[in-house]
């Protein structure tokens, strides 16, 4: 099939009950592009579209084993498809339309923080690794940019992070923006026909992010397994760039670099449990004043505290577990910040009726806490949220029956009803010691129960138990929550950030009634607005 490109963008139907099929572009008999579709036809789910403005005045040939009423489906299109969503989040970022996964080359730089990820244009499934971008000036509102990596006959593009080369050791300009990536070979056709393997490959970027050019570097050949991931950072104490890689199983590898370009291994670790997208960073210790501590992390939360020289990282700490509920994952911090580390992550959402899936997590300040003989991270959402607030509004616990259950001897028992007004808020509550009793609070269908007997908060809807996080709070101490309430997701803050989760839930959250009812004392309970 030829179709002249007349517009600057090609829109393609969807519908994901079809079969997937492969999609082969081409120009002047060159293969150009590779793409696999749930293709639409005369019953479609929604239309997506391509990018061909660099191939405008041109034709393109599509080759298929698709059904001719499905390939004429396919045309050009000045605009790109307005994919509007009522119940899209409006804290959280969220993909223009498609699948996105894992957060990509965080970096900040010339006052914007780069917000690349993992992105599938053509589906709501995992498929047809891009990278997809945004930019941001303050971390909460986000500006969509056009798709910065494509596939291509090295592979699909897996995940990576950015860099600032601020000295030019790269020989791309002072002040670039390199851009460290796998090249998934074998994960499409293309790149499968030539025998190619996962590799380390960099792009480069002179005019601030917007348009990543390939390089002649590969920057590592392939070393096992599917190896991926690279996440690099500047070590001053060694004056090295380090690299830290997954290779397989539960092995990662660390290498170092002058230069930017070659690479040197310098140790490998391997840590039960712990997989992919690997990250090391330096923490403060909030407790204990001047003393820091190196943290390895990687993609489900897992992490392990220990001390970094260069070259080695030697582990000081068991694996701990950063989350409470298994919705975030791949999380990546930022590159560029100075004075603080900032991580976001991925958060793995079921819902596709808005024609897209997954969201990212809201920002988060890192810190370590010493706790005894071991250190534990904090998590708290970045400071810039804090401008959204609007007035405190502190709200009153009233006596109440409670129904179908026998109380407690002597027991309180107190609720509330808070009707939220479409937009996101954040509600912060605070307990007296406690040794049993629980807390509830009911948004919609949806409920989060604070069990002090059990040390546990669970969240379940009216049809499925959603999670249990097992929180590690003393009953004989005060216990405080904060949640962000959003469309479609809920993140939660314990104990100053000790404990951290966040769960799924329905649509048009923010307009339904807040209730909390409570068998124990609350010392204080209030929300604020979140004017976005």
């Amino acid at each position: 099939m030829i179709i002249p490109i007349t517009e600057p963008y090609l829109w393609l139907p969807v519908n994901k009950e079809r079969p997937e099929v492969k999609l082969h572009f081409y120009q002047e008999g060159k293969k150009v592009q590779e793409i696999d579709v749930h293709l639409g036809g005369t019953e479609d789910s929604f239309y997506t579209w391509m990018d061909v403005r660099p191939y405008l005045g041109t034709e393109l040939e599509i080759q298929s084993q698709a059904e001719k009423e499905q390939l004429y489906g396919i045309f050009c299109c000045k605009e790109k498809v307005q994919n509007v969503y009522p119940f899209r989040p409006k804290l959280h970022f969220s993909p223009e339309i498609g699948w996105h996964n894992d957060p990509n080359g965080l970096v900040f730089a010339d006052g914007v923080y780069h917000l690349y990820y993992q992105w599938n244009p053509y589906g709501v499934v995992w498929g047809n690794m891009h990278w997809g971008h945004a930019v941001s000036r303050d971390l909460i509102h986000w500006e969509h940019r056009p798709m910065a990596i494509a596939p291509d006959d090295r592979g699909t593009a897996y995940s990576g992070c950015g860099w600032v080369d601020e000295e030019n050791l790269a020989g791309y300009g002072k002040g670039s923006l390199l851009f460290y990536y796998t090249a998934a070979g074998g994960r499409n056709q293309w790149s499968a026909d030539q025998g190619v393997q996962f590799t380390q490959r960099l792009k480069v970027s002179t005019d601030g992010g917007d348009t990543l050019l390939s390089t002649d570097h590969c920057i590592l050949e392939h070393v096992i397994g599917e190896n991926r991931d690279p996440k690099i950072f500047y070590h001053k104490e060694s004056s090295a760039y380090i690299m830290a890689l997954y290779l397989d199983g539960y092995e990662f590898a660390i290498y170092r670099s002058r230069d930017l370009i070659s690479w040197e291994e310098a140790s490998r670790l391997s840590i039960k449990g712990m997989w992919e997208c690997p990250d090391l960073f330096q923490l403060d210790v909030e407790n204990e004043p001047g003393e820091k501590k190196w943290v390895f992390w990687s993609a489900d939360g897992y992490y392990v505290v220990g001390s970094f020289d260069g070259y080695t990282f030697t582990q000081e700490s068991q694996v701990q577990m950063a989350y409470s509920t298994r919705l975030p994952y791949a999380a990546q911090s930022y590159a560029g910040v100075k004075d603080r580390v900032i991580s976001v992550a991925w958060l793995r959402m079921e819902n596709d009726r808005g024609n897209y899936r997954g969201v990212m997590s809201l920002p988060a300040e890192l810190s370590l806490v010493k706790q005894g003989d071991s250190y534990r991270i904090k998590m708290q959402p970045v400071r810039e949220l804090r401008s959204l607030r609007g007035p405190w509004r502190e709200l009153v616990m009233e006596k109440a029956e409670k129904e179908g259950a026998r109380r407690r001897s002597g027991a309180p028992f107190e609720r509330l009803s808070l009707p939220l007004q479409g937009t996101p808020a954040e509600l912060a509550i605070r307990w007296a010691p406690q040794n049993k009793g629980k807390t509830r609070l009911l948004l919609g269908n949806y409920e989060i129960v604070v069990n002090f007997a059990r040390e546990t908060i669970s969240f379940c809807d009216q049809e499925k138990h959603f999670d249990t996080a097992i929180i590690p709070f003393c009953p004989r101490n005060p216990m405080s929550l904060t949640l962000i309430l959003d469309q479609e997701v809920i993140e939660f803050f314990g104990n100053d950030g000790i404990i951290y989760g966040a769960v799924e839930t329905g649509e048009n959250v923010l307009r339904k009634v807040l209730t909390v009812e409570s068998d124990v004392p609350i010392d204080s309970i209030g929300w604020w607005e979140l004017k976005v």
